[in-house]
């Protein structure tokens, strides 16, 4: 008899990446044991000191913020930024049905999986706080793994800082299984546990979507380079002049994707988080700052560059380094065009994914076949 599964993790997040690591889960689940997937949405907790959401009531306080964004001629640029940012929110949830987001199971899940993404990452900002259900507090369900988790940015310093690592070392302990995603979250699942947790890649590297990739029809436009990254963040005036002269010098367009940036020659917003894909395929180049964007990259085989900083670097150089391809980090002692330029041994990569698959998902098997 199949098995029914839940997923908790971050598929409300409006974000490609959430979106599809979330759909990439799914179909591995299905493929491999399970007969029926449903979401399990995050209960929420308490925000942990300075990681509130909660905007200051005080009104002088936004009228400065207003006055300083007009008064340093940036005031268009952000009610843009904003319009493009509610365009992609709008069109990310319109799809939440490929997910199955609202379809509610009629008895308890045989298992839950918490993942993949940054599902412990509890020191950020986040809508739901700190709450325990994401290290394993479920109640009445007799299995619980993780698969591919991270804690993020956030370390065991951190934890013992806000007087939570005991509870959540308990909390791990009561898992039938733990996967992890990079070596910052294995070490603090073994510093709190005393468990070596197996370390696992990402569902969307996983999954791999080579069958969707395929039968996309490549965007018309040509000769362009992807910028994918978080509104916002490419904000350094070098790191921008190092990627306008590098586009111009390989007479390319800059299309950014997910973020909007004035020197930028178009901002895209696909049709579905699958187009993004495509957008990706069609690149000559791409250029981000983000774990996902990195992924997207890899499995679409192109030539890439990822902007590594201080919030990025424990799981970019981790995923990079894993898969043979830590010559793609850019930083700002490194030559961007070289980075860009030298050409990405696929096969290598390829190999690497083959071995992480089926590791992976003899982990998933096992674990939904027991159950």
């Amino acid at each position: 008899m199949g098995k029914m599964v839940s997923i908790l993790s971050m598929q409300r997040v409006l974000n490609y990446g959430s979106f599809l690591q979330a759909y990439a889960l799914k179909q591995l689940l299905l493929e491999h044991g399970a007969e029926q997937v449903y979401f399990m949405d995050i209960q929420s907790g308490k925000p942990l000191p300075g990681y509130s959401l909660k905007k200051s009531s005080s009104l002088f306080r936004r009228i400065w913020r207003i006055l300083k964004i007009v008064f340093i001629g940036k005031l268009f640029c952000r009610l843009r930024d904003k319009s493009f940012k509610k365009r992609v929110n709008e069109s990310i949830s319109a799809c939440f049905p490929m997910l199955g987001l609202d379809e509610k199971p009629l008895k308890t899940p045989d298992i839950v999986v918490i993942g993949s993404d940054e599902v412990f990452n509890c020191c950020q900002l986040s809508p739901w706080g700190y709450t325990l259900q994401l290290y394993g507090k479920i109640p009445a369900v007799k299995r619980i793994i993780s698969y591919a988790a991270s804690f993020g940015h956030t370390t065991l310093e951190q934890l013992k800082k806000f007087h939570i690592d005991t509870e959540i070392g308990d909390a791990l302990k009561t898992l039938s299984a733990i996967s992890v995603r990079d070596e910052n979250s294995y070490h603090i699942v073994y510093e709190l546990t005393g468990v070596n947790p197996q370390i696992h890649l990402d569902p969307v590297l996983i999954y791999g979507f080579q069958k969707e990739i395929e039968g996309m029809a490549l965007p018309k436009v040509k000769d362009y380079i992807v910028i994918y990254s978080y509104q916002g963040r490419i904000k350094d005036r070098s790191e921008i002049q190092r990627i306008c002269n590098f586009a111009k010098k390989e007479n390319k367009k800059l299309l950014s994707i997910f973020c909007r940036y004035d020197w930028c020659d178009e901002a895209i917003i696909p049709n579905t988080p699958l187009e993004v894909l495509a957008w990706f395929k069609g690149a000559d180049y791409v250029i981000t700052d983000t774990f996902h964007g990195t992924i997207f990259s890899i499995i679409t085989h192109r030539q890439f560059g990822t902007l590594i900083r201080l919030t990025n670097v424990q799981k970019l150089t981790s995923l990079l380094c894993n898969l043979n391809l830590s010559d793609r980090c850019i930083s700002t002692e490194k030559d961007m065009d070289v980075i860009l330029k030298s050409p990405i041994n696929y096969c290598v990569v390829e190999d690497i994914l083959r071995k992480e698959r089926e590791k992976a998902l003899k982990f998933l098997c096992e674990n939904i076949y027991c159950s």
